[in-house]
């Protein structure tokens, strides 16, 4: 039996990875900062809840890092912890900087010291890149954040390279583009459409406030995520990775699906208030996922109708 330690196995990411895991014959330890006052729907919520062993976990405790690694002896670790909101980060930026990239530092720090041979996969962000305009993006594209968000996990995955590379740590990167699903957390913009435009239906308000939609992304389902992740940190092979579909859409598209499927008109229920803009923001992506899909075979299952569609009926 293989064993994982997911770190963050709390939040959505985390969820999925770990019932994915445990379908495929593994032994799950998930961390959450206290298991006795986290939330632990998510995990409920995919009947995997009572097969995780539960770990609490401060991850600015170097000493429980350390014991951790020890009890557990994981062959695999996935580090999904730390905030994961960029508009957050902006009104919090030492918080979210050092929430993100700190833990990562004394995990590959320990895991450098011990010599140990733990596959180690670290949660980057598409935000690394920045703005490219019309580019293509790989793994060879320079990043150029532009938020606290970005900036901190740019740090945390060169930080993961370097440890790779000067000193021998089976350390991997995940560039993971934005993904969704029913377990995402209600700040999330996509979540504030689907439950804004419930609320219309239902007869509850009448419009919902939104920013800048003309934004264009490259959307994720996330249990096609979790699919990514596991495939990186199971290979052999130890290398960065960009995780996306190579589809870009705008939130207007987003915003349009939305809206058909409840019956309603986006010119009579979207309104936009520039005080919902975030100080600086990357307008468009274009993401190249060539490498992940040629090493592995990996390809999205959902797309992003579907994924819409998903959200609206709750389908996990």
């Amino acid at each position: 039996m293989k064993t994982a330690l997911i770190i963050g196995a709390s939040g959505q990411t985390g969820a999925y990875l770990s019932r994915l895991l445990l379908s495929s014959g593994y032994s799950v330890t998930g961390t959450s900062r206290n298991w006795a006052e986290s939330q632990t729907w998510r995990l409920n919520r995919l009947g995997v809840l009572e097969d995780v062993n539960r770990l609490s976990l401060s991850l600015h405790d170097s000493l429980a890092l350390e014991e951790a690694l020890d009890s557990e002896a994981p062959e695999e670790i996935y580090y999904l912890a730390g905030p994961s909101s960029v508009a957050a980060s902006f009104r919090e930026p030492t918080t979210s900087m050092s929430e993100i990239f700190d833990p990562v530092v004394s995990l590959l720090e320990i895991l450098k010291r011990r010599s140990s041979t733990a596959h180690f996969v670290n949660a980057a962000s598409t935000d690394c890149f920045g703005n490219h305009g019309t580019s293509l993006l790989d793994e060879r594209s320079p990043m150029k954040p532009v938020s606290p968000y970005g900036i901190a996990k740019t740090a945390a995955y060169l930080t993961t390279q370097n440890y790779r590379e000067a000193f021998g740590v089976d350390s991997r990167n995940a560039i993971l583009t934005n993904h969704e699903s029913p377990l995402r957390g209600p700040d999330f913009v996509t979540q504030k459409i689907i439950s804004g435009l419930r609320a219309i239906s239902d007869g509850l308000q009448s419009t919902l406030a939104l920013g800048n939609t003309t934004i264009a992304r490259d959307w994720l389902w996330a249990d096609d995520v979790a699919d990514a992740l596991h495939s990186i940190g199971s290979s052999s092979k130890s290398s960065d990775y960009v995780v996306a579909s190579g589809i870009t859409s705008t939130l207007d598209a987003f915003t349009a699906i939305a809206c058909e499927q409840f019956g309603l008109a986006p010119n009579e229920v979207i309104t936009h208030e520039p005080g919902l803009r975030r100080p600086l923001e990357i307008q468009s992506v274009r993401l190249n996922p060539a490498k992940v899909q040629q090493d592995f075979g990996w390809k999205p299952s959902v797309s992003f109708q579907e994924i819409v569609e998903r959200l609206i009926s709750r389908e996990v």
